[in-house]
């Protein structure tokens, strides 16, 4: 026990501090917990006003099919707009595509939108996006998305408003990728500027969505003003600021005060906090994502399986859930959760066993123990007390010698990428709500470091598993090949899992329509300020 005790000090110790923020993954408290935090009390939305969201993390570029980290994907939404996308209940909707079919196998027939154009004028047709999908999978720009787009062979133009996709493969997943972010429609004319040189789309996005980017001050905040020409239904706000604020003591005083509207990332032993406010609500949602650990597996020791089984029976992540996130968190099991298909409740790292443990690490060379560093991203204090704990552990029980590094979030997926790490703690969102998204971009040999794949793991049975799950029309095959690449996983350990977290908000009680998904994305189309709003306080 005196570990759990130790993971609480840290919490009181950290109770001022932190965030958590992640790669791309029903709520179970009597919070706020619907997708719309306080839709109860809503009554005719009130147009214009300005919202302010404070962030823990800034953003790492603007461009469509740019970086996957879950911020900048978030932060993409309000400019960029997908074909289709999913609702509050990760079913998906059409949105630039009106309607979609399947023709056969290999081809998806897409009726496109009509009278939509982009912020710089030009034309939203089947041109745009047979010109979007060539910029995603050309190999010049070497786009971090090209991993979900990859089964694209060609982008047929029918007419203005129809386009066929046709795949290499069958893939019944196709609508699922077609709404990730990272399938956001650029404007053609922006695209061809920033590859002349004219234009950067990492710092000027210029899309369809139902807001205008308006400035990105790095570090400080991201701003959005109304889009008065958009296509579908105006947002009701006419300003939206994201505040990069990474403590979290500042995030919420800065809710408490009036400052902001909305508070990005709680941790858990934070909720009392923003309960006990009169004027906001903690939104809990359960989510689709996963916490990890991993492994640099070409890097020794950790190129020997035995030894990350060793490690992984060394961590109690029973106490570790229940000390950090309370009733705010599961103990996970496998890199997806329940809420994805495909899940497999009986794959499972090995059990904490000390004497497993050292029984273990004694078959390999390094016996006895060794000297390595894991990587955190210096404002996540939820990682930071996890990777504390994992560091106390494996001193105490297999002699082994961690140096915690803390790392700025750019740094840590730059660094991670290139594979200049031995371990380090991140999570996985899954936007899609599909199997193909967590799975085959994490662990495929063909992702090896930025598309998702920072464990740099090969394992010719789960790259051919996952390639087969991809065409697989059959469910049941789809589901049992699944599940067989995580039963595999759990015996290679190229990572541990350890949380699927709740995903935690403040938010103030005169905003109203504010979408929160379980991809841990969320939306603006819809939210407004209740007329008594003045953002200067209360």
């Amino acid at each position: 026990m005196r570990h759990i005790r130790f993971v609480f000090l840290l919490s009181a110790l950290f109770i001022i501090a932190g965030c958590s923020t992640d790669l791309e993954e029903t709520p179970n408290q009597d919070t706020e917990s619907e997708a719309d935090a306080n839709a109860d009390s809503a009554s005719e939305p009130t147009a214009g006003g300005e919202l302010t969201m404070a962030i823990p993390a800034d953003i790492t570029d603007l461009d469509a099919h740019g970086a996957s980290d879950r911020t900048s994907g978030t932060v993409k939404l309000n400019v960029y707009e997908t074909l289709v996308a999913p609702d509050e209940n990760m079913d998906l909707q059409p949105l630039l595509a009106e309607s979609y079919e399947q023709l056969d196998d290999h081809t998806w027939e897409l009726y496109l939108e009509q009278d939509v154009t982009f912020h710089d004028g030009e034309t939203f047709n089947a041109e745009a996006v047979k010109a979007n999908f060539d910029r995603v999978l050309d190999p010049e720009v070497a786009s971090p998305m090209a991993s979900q787009f990859n089964m694209i062979e060609q982008v047929e133009v029918i007419d203005d408003h129809v386009v066929h996709i046709v795949t290499e493969e069958p893939f019944l997943s196709l609508p699922n990728n077609l709404s990730h972010f990272g399938g956001g429609m650029i404007s053609p004319k922006a695209m061809e500027d920033d590859a002349a040189g004219n234009h950067n789309l990492d710092l000027h996005p210029v899309g369809t969505g139902p807001f205008v980017f308006d400035s990105w001050e790095q570090g400080n905040r991201i701003e959005f003003t109304k889009h008065d020409d958009y296509w579908g239904e105006q947002a009701h706000l006419d300003h939206l600021t994201y505040q990069i604020v990474p403590e979290q003591s500042t995030r919420i005083a800065m809710l408490d005060t009036g400052e902001v509207h909305i508070a990005d990332d709680i941790e858990p032993v934070n909720s009392s906090l923003v309960e006990s406010m009169a004027h906001a609500n903690l939104l809990a949602t359960e989510s689709m994502r996963s916490n990890y650990f991993g492994f640099n597996v070409q890097s020794e020791p950790f190129d020997d399986p035995t030894v990350r089984q060793a490690i992984a029976a060394a961590i109690d992540t029973d106490s570790l859930v229940e000390g950090l996130y309370g009733d705010y968190g599961s103990k996970a099991t496998a890199a997806i959760n329940e809420f994805i298909f495909g899940y497999n409740p009986n794959a499972a790292y090995p059990a904490y066993n000390v004497d497993e443990a050292q029984a273990l690490l004694s078959e390999t060379d390094v016996d006895g123990g060794f000297s390595t560093t894991l990587w955190v991203e210096e404002s996540d204090a939820l990682a930071l007390q996890a990777g504390e704990y994992i560091q106390d552990r494996l001193k105490e029980t297999l002699n082994i010698d961690v140096s915690l590094q803390q790392l700025e979030w750019g740094t840590l997926l730059s660094e991670t990428a290139e594979g200049q790490h031995d371990m380090y703690m991140l999570g996985w969102s899954n936007n899609l709500g599909d199997p193909n998204d967590a799975l085959y971009r994490q662990f495929h040999s063909a992702n090896f470091g930025g598309p998702g794949n920072r464990m740099f793991y090969e394992n010719e049975d789960v790259d051919e598993m996952l390639i087969e799950a991809r065409q697989e029309s059959d469910d049941a095959r789809r589901e049992e090949l699944y599940q067989d690449v995580q039963t595999i996983l759990a015996e290679d350990v190229p990572r541990i899992d350890y949380v699927n977290p709740n995903y935690l908000l403040g938010v103030h009680a005169d905003v109203q329509g504010f979408q929160q998904f379980a991809s841990e994305h969320h939306s603006f189309r819809e939210a407004y300020l209740e007329e008594n709003s003045n953002g200067e306080g209360y």
